[in-house]
């Protein structure tokens, strides 16, 4: 698996970097979405997450949910148009999970309601060198060195 800084990227996934979202495929114009291990270092732990309504039509850069990460609560926006069509229930009432598996704790399901922009979503060749400038940005050296300690290191289920 790819890492940049000691942060994964898995190569079979889809990126929005300046989002700090992965996406999966998982059928026709479908989409899993969730927060990188960068995003989740740049924000601080993550404890909630609270999805807009299953069946919310979503236009380009509009909100399907908002996290809440200490004590900041920012909204997680759709790069397309998009429905939600799921939302992850084991997020639900705490999504500390998603600190610890980032690529298996997935936020929502989206599936795009038009044809998806070129460039909107980029395999990890193209994304890289984008997720590189905004490490730059932040001084982000290396996950060892950025992370904060999370409140629940145990390996225990949330």
């Amino acid at each position: 698996m790819p890492q940049l800084r000691g942060c994964p990227f898995p190569d079979d996934l889809l990126y929005e970097p300046d989002s700090h979202l992965w996406f999966a495929a998982v059928g026709d114009a479908r989409y899993r979405v969730g927060v990188t291990r960068l995003g989740i270092a740049l924000s601080g732990e993550i404890l909630l997450f609270t999805p807009k309504p299953v069946g919310a039509r979503l236009d380009a850069g509009r909100g399907f949910g908002l996290l809440e990460a200490g004590k900041t609560v920012f909204p997680v926006k759709t790069p397309f148009a998009a429905r939600l069509v799921d939302a992850n229930p084991a997020l639900d009432p705490s999504a500390r999970a998603i600190n610890l598996h980032p690529f298996e704790s997935w936020l929502v399901e989206l599936e795009a309601t038009a044809p998806l922009p070129a460039g909107v979503l980029l395999p990890w060749s193209a994304a890289a060198p984008q997720i590189e400038r905004i490490m730059e940005r932040y001084a982000f050296r290396d996950l060892a060195d950025f992370a904060t300690p999370l409140f629940h290191e145990d390996n225990r289920d949330f």
